[in-house]
């Protein structure tokens, strides 16, 4: 296993605990940008094509980007959406 594959399974472990302890989850899901709610596990697709993102950001879609707050979750959406 190199680097690259031992950093992408801590972040992917870290973000799954994190999740536990309540937040949202933005992710990628058939092709769309999408929030899920960690509190009560609401998914939430977004209109936003996830193949007009830069292929960075769609490797962090991939693995999930945890928000603590609605507000972070927003801010963030936005940005993608910008």
């Amino acid at each position: 296993m190199n680097l690259f594959s031992k950093r992408n399974a801590f972040r992917r472990m870290f973000s799954f605990f994190l999740c536990l302890l309540a937040g949202f989850l933005i992710f990628e899901r058939d092709g769309y940008l999408a929030i899920k709610n960690t509190d009560d596990g609401t998914v939430y697709q977004t209109e936003f094509r996830t193949n007009l993102l830069p292929p960075s950001d769609r490797r962090l879609l991939a693995q999930g980007i945890y928000c603590e707050s609605p507000s972070d979750a927003a801010r963030l959406l936005e940005n993608f959406n910008s």
